[in-house]
């Protein structure tokens, strides 16, 4: 079933929205008969506050990533066919938002992003309003550097669609919501998270030995130029892995070969896909896994 992010500034009123979303939803499923979509679903809202995620853990870069690992191991852990998870959250980074979206994708259900849209003098004002002793309250300093920090949704961004924009003055619109994540079909998964029977007997070593290769060249570019730059994988195919602008370790490129062994080692691809299908899962989790 859907997964539905609901991103914003903070005190932009997301989490208000989440929850008069996560209750129309209540009440349009309890209404529904057997053979209607979305019938016997049950709603799952995670926010900060379900997830006992402090406001301090966003200021430093270690502490936040935490935070997101927290919030897509909740996602992951309740996406299910008969399950909408609703993600209360910042959500201000494309590349998380990108992760959530693949992770929605993998699974082969439906996904919408809602843009709560508040000016930011009234994301100040609210504030002001919350109570600092029950950790409802923004530090200004903090609040000032996400709102510079945030990078907005594109609807032609396929992460950040569908999008519904919420302006904060006007009613939540439930139905484009409804008609989002319960009636327009899946997408469908990539291939590359596809599971099949394998069929060949050494398909497992040429996934270690390809995987293997492409992470040695990406170390011999960085001895080289120690800090972002492109890799060239194959000039004839034209693979070009696209490095952050800090060092990769090699504790984090093996945990991302890891990663894509365990998501192909029960099928079969052909050999020449095996180099290609890496290098996009490379570029898509290098700049996100921060």
């Amino acid at each position: 079933m859907p997964l539905v992010v609901v991103t914003g500034h903070p005190s932009s009123g997301k989490s208000t929205r989440a929850q008069d979303l996560k209750e129309k939803l209540e009440e349009r499923i309890a209404a529904l008969q057997p053979n209607d979509p979305g019938y016997g679903v049950t709603v799952i809202l995670h926010s900060d506050e379900s997830l006992g995620i402090v406001k301090e853990r966003y200021r430093e870069s270690v502490s936040e990533k935490s935070v997101r690992g927290t919030q897509i191991s909740a996602v992951k852990r309740d996406l299910g066919r008969k399950t909408i998870v609703i993600l209360d959250s910042l959500a201000y980074i494309k590349g998380f938002r990108y992760q959530l979206h693949c992770e929605s994708k993998a699974m082969g259900t439906p996904y919408c992003l809602l843009h709560i849209i508040a000016p930011t003098e009234s994301c100040y004002k609210w504030n002001e309003e919350r109570d600092l002793t029950k950790d409802t309250k923004w530090d200004k300093d903090l609040i000032d550097a996400l709102i510079m920090r945030y990078e907005e949704p594109n609807h032609l961004n396929r992460w950040d669609s569908p999008l519904v924009p919420v302006p904060y003055d006007e009613p939540l619109p439930f139905e484009s919501i409804w008609e989002s994540i319960i009636l327009k079909k899946a997408p469908r998964p990539n291939s590359a998270t596809v599971l099949k029977q394998a069929t060949t007997g050494n398909f497992l070593q040429q996934l270690d030995k390809h995987t293997s290769d492409v992470i040695s060249k990406i170390l011999q570019f960085q001895q080289l130029q120690s800090v972002g730059g492109e890799v060239l994988i194959d000039r004839e195919k034209e693979l070009l892995i696209s490095l952050p602008p800090t060092t990769v370790s090699v504790a984090q490129l093996q945990r991302i070969r890891r990663s894509y062994i365990a998501l192909n080692r029960m099928r079969t691809i052909e050999e020449d896909r095996i180099v290609p299908l890496f290098v996009d899962y490379l570029n898509a989790h290098l700049n996100n896994d921060e």
